[in-house]
């Protein structure tokens, strides 16, 4: 996990990205033996006009160059759509993919077509957002859910000066992510150092700049005194900033979460987020395409 902060350029902590193996049912079947230069690995992202999948689907493809492998095939949808990513998971399955890398907007959605792939012998390891465990072989897990969870709500409290109402705007509803992160952030809330502290309303901008800008109005404007906004995802945080602007809302409400360094550096520098939380998208393609390596040559077969 790395924490953004605008007091320093410089990145702090480290990439604590973590190879989560799971028992899921599921056999290497026929593809042990083979190498990545034979094949095909489908990644398919939440968004295909998100940069923060983007930079993934880059470190996939260094890690591809070094284990002199096939570059990854990059489909999706450019905006959330569960019905879209599975039928990418089928038109993989027919089109005989080797392995399918998929972040899932909907984990209990994709499950048919992701068993129904792995009938195929098609591979199926998850990456950021996880489906049911019985529907893929490997979750590359980019860090601990209560790492994430309990420190953005930390980072949020902290900001807030430990008293007062916020809102959650979060991503999708049906998000394995953002879900488990939320639960550790309440976990966290529940204890006596945020007493003075009071959830007034969760809401969902589904990744979505527009969205989540309109979703931050309507709480702004619901909630005249609100004091923090939390957006466990780098939209969020965007159209919060934007909506506290256009609104002229009060200029003391905490916005914080997590935040995408490139393009939300500036708000960093300017004071409008104090910090937020990512880690690396890079190093979590790199990573899924290594563990993509490691499945299909045997060197790891799926369990605990």
């Amino acid at each position: 996990m790395r924490n953004f902060q605008s007091r320093k350029v410089q990145v702090l902590g480290v990439v604590l990205a973590s190879l989560a193996l799971s028992l899921s049912g599921t056999t290497l079947g026929n593809a042990a033996g083979k190498t990545m230069s034979t094949c095909p690995v489908t990644l398919i992202p939440k968004t295909t006009d998100n940069p923060f999948f983007a930079a993934i689907h880059y470190g996939a493809d260094q890690a591809a160059k070094e284990l002199k492998g096939l570059k990854v095939n990059f489909t999706g949808t450019a905006q959330t759509d569960a019905q879209g990513q599975i039928q990418r998971v089928q038109a993989a399955t027919t089109n005989k993919a080797c392995i399918i890398n998929i972040a899932s907007v909907d984990s209990t959605a994709l499950v048919p077509a992701l068993k129904a792939a792995i009938k195929k012998g098609v591979k199926v390891v998850t990456f950021d957002a996880d489906v049911t465990v019985s529907a893929r072989t490997l979750f590359i897990s980019q860090d601990s859910e209560k790492a994430l969870g309990a420190g953005m709500f930390k980072a949020l409290a902290a900001q807030m000066g430990y008293k007062g109402d916020y809102a959650i705007l979060s991503a999708q509803s049906t998000a394995q992510n953002q879900n488990a992160w939320l639960r550790e952030a309440a976990i966290e809330a529940k204890k006596p150092a945020y007493k003075a502290m009071r959830l007034v309303k969760t809401v969902y901008g589904d990744d979505d700049d527009k969205k989540s800008y309109d979703q931050a109005v309507a709480l702004m404007n619901a909630f005249p005194n609100l004091g923090g906004i939390f957006a466990p995802e780098p939209a969020g945080v965007g159209g919060a900033v934007k909506a506290k602007d256009d609104l002229k809302y009060n200029p003391n409400l905490v916005i914080t979460g997590l935040g995408w360094p490139p393009g939300q550096g500036d708000l960093l520098k300017s004071g409008k987020v104090k910090s937020f939380i990512l880690w690396s998208p890079v190093d979590l393609g790199y990573l899924t395409y290594y563990a993509n390596n490691a499945l299909v040559t045997g060197e790891i077969k799926g369990r605990v």
